[in-house]
């Protein structure tokens, strides 16, 4: 529905984003907290009952109450918008070291799968992440979201590291990434949660050099 707009000799009190939606203007990129609010509990309303795949900037406007042009100067695409609104959703327990590295790195690993498994993001992630790879604007947003589980467990490497329990030189970053795509890519295409073996199993991968085997199997029978 088209908004009216002021007759003349009356003064236009409404906000920019209502009084002309296509004109960007200094005050209209400026993020209004009742709107922001409305958009993101919008969007997650509207994620639970639609799906990812059918959510669109103008069903999320009619039901946050502003126009499609506010949405689009304040994220730059659907996978931002959405990562934005789950933010909050995502688990992030902290990590408690306890000295012993395989265990906390245990930890962390599954606390990862906790993470890309959860209610909604393990329904999404795969289309999700599509969007990202498709328009890289939303790549920001995506890192943003995992960046304070990867940057904790960075760290508890990187004091591993220095203080002799692993390599000097070590690439813990790369560590962290190993494990994660993995897990991420077994969510989002296999659609499985890794279970405890392969936690085992990357963990010992990581620390110790050993290459993963298959579970359940013997070797004959892994051979015909």
């Amino acid at each position: 529905m088209d908004t009216p707009r002021p007759q003349e000799g009356r003064s236009d009190t409404m906000t920019p984003e209502y009084a002309d939606p296509d004109r960007i203007t200094p005050d209209s990129r400026r993020r209004r907290p009742e709107s922001h609010k409305a958009v993101l509990r919008a969007t997650k309303d509207l994620l639970g009952e639609v799906g990812y795949q059918r959510l669109a900037f103008e069903g999320i406007a009619r039901r946050a109450g502003v126009s499609k042009a506010t949405i689009y100067r304040w994220w730059p695409n659907k996978a931002a918008l959405v990562i934005e609104a789950l933010s909050g959703e995502v688990p992030l327990p902290p990590i408690h070291e306890t000295g012993d590295l395989e265990a906390d790195l245990r930890t962390a690993v599954r606390l990862t799968i906790d993470l890309v498994s959860a209610m909604p993001t393990c329904l999404i992630l795969p289309a999700l992440l599509a969007d990202v790879i498709e328009d890289p604007t939303g790549t920001g947003a995506f890192a943003e979201l995992i960046e304070p589980r990867r940057a904790s467990v960075v760290k508890l490497l990187e004091r591993a590291r220095l203080a002799g329990r692993l390599p000097p030189d070590t690439d813990t970053s790369l560590m962290v990434d190993i494990y994660s795509g993995t897990v991420v890519y077994l969510a989002a295409v296999n659609r499985i949660a890794p279970d405890a073996a392969v936690v085992d199993q990357l963990v010992s991968l990581l620390l110790h050099g050993r290459l993963p085997v298959y579970q359940g199997l013997a070797p004959a029978d892994r051979e015909g």
